[in-house]
């Protein structure tokens, strides 16, 4: 078992091709988190004009697959052919392509001078510290299969399987503190909260564990699987269930604080954005909730079937739907300001930086709009 769970990192680094342009040494914003931040509200004060072109397209190999992290300058995808590939925000031009073991399913995490990424089974699962400035694998570990976003904390990474285990890694060489089998697959990014790492399986369950050990602390039965990383606001967690249930969990305890009904499951991920949860059910219905009111919640049928979160946005609530649309709401009467068709299922949330939107659209191209 040993040599399974083993840090490979020379293995790795005799596959690497340098590339033909580098990118920055460094980006001063960390993605630490899927989403990039812990409360899903990266883009909570950006806006964008009120007719947004499209500025350029990129097509970085067969599709890219899960959430980019987005720097000032630059961003970070994974592709479906077993790359990495770090693109110019400017151009959309491709400045390097790193060849790894596998598919990387949950998208990449950005840090400082480094790219994280986890690979799924197929042919080879492993995780990966990448240089940011040429693609250059600083280290890989070997794990199970990994199709969950990852989580950075400080110095220690977390991952979650496709077997139900949870790992915590130290990102200086890539060595495995920990290791917890748990029941049921994990597919949502795991939450490191102040009372330990949150982790969601599809065997319907919620547990909260020990930083340093990994030992369970608490547990909660959920009304249906939960598929995408839960919203965390100071002490609590959001969450949206494949039944069709919306819940406000209280930490350290895990004690449902509130649990509302969405309609239809709820596939993407809620974000909270300042004292207001946003929740985008498979009917397409935005839910707009107030935090510690929720009998006061709003809801908005928007005629779209949709499995990625809502984006709050400064001037609205970006949406996207299966079929391709992406859609800027506004969250007051629940209007479409604006709406653009791409090829759709567009399974990840719209992002936006800097007044930039950028969308991975159905047939795993990027796309940027201003």
């Amino acid at each position: 078992m040993a040599g399974f769970w083993a840090v490979n990192a020379t293995a790795c680094a005799s596959s690497y091709v340098p590339p033909s342009k580098l990118g920055p040494a460094r980006q001063e914003t960390s993605w630490p988190v899927y989403l990039g931040t812990p409360r899903h509200d990266a883009c909570v004060a950006e806006s964008l004009n009120a007719d947004p072109r499209l500025l350029w397209r990129a097509d970085v190999g067969r599709a890219v697959r899960g959430s980019p992290a987005i720097g000032e300058t630059v961003l970070v995808v994974g592709v479906a052919d077993r790359a990495v590939a770090l693109v110019d925000r400017a151009t959309g031009q491709a400045l390097w392509r790193t060849r790894v073991a596998g598919t990387v399913q949950g998208g990449p995490l950005l840090e400082s001078d480094r790219v994280y990424v986890a690979t799924e089974a197929a042919p080879d699962a492993k995780l990966y510290a990448l240089r940011l400035r040429d693609g250059q694998p600083i280290w890989s570990t070997r794990t199970e299969s990994v199709v969950a976003p990852l989580a950075l904390d400080g110095d220690t990474l977390y991952a979650g399987t496709e077997t139900g285990v949870m790992l915590r890694l130290e990102t200086d060489a890539g060595k495995i503190a920990w290791r917890r089998p748990l029941g049921g697959a994990i597919r949502a990014a795991p939450v490191p909260t102040p009372d330990g790492i949150a982790a969601a399986t599809t065997a319907d369950t919620l547990y909260l564990l020990d930083r340093a050990t990994g030992a369970v602390r608490a547990r909660l039965a959920t009304p249906g699987a939960v598929l995408a990383g839960p919203a965390l606001d100071g002490s609590r967690l959001y969450l949206g269930t494949t039944s069709g249930r919306l819940l406000a969990i209280e930490l350290p305890a895990l004690t449902v604080a509130w649990d509302l009904a969405a309609g239809d499951a709820v596939f993407g991920a809620p974000a909270v954005a300042r004292d207001t949860v946003y929740a985008l059910a498979r009917n397409g219905t935005l839910w707009v909730i107030p935090a510690r009111q929720p009998a006061a919640a709003r809801s908005f049928a928007l005629a779209i079937a949709a499995t990625a979160g809502p984006t709050p946005l400064a001037s609205g609530v970006l949406v996207a739907s299966v079929s391709g649309e992406v859609l800027l709401v506004d969250r007051g009467s629940g209007a479409a300001a604006w709406r653009v068709q791409l090829d759709g299922p567009i399974e990840q949330p719209p992002l936006v930086r800097d007044g930039q939107l950028v969308v991975i659209g159905g047939r795993g191209d990027i796309q940027a709009y201003r």
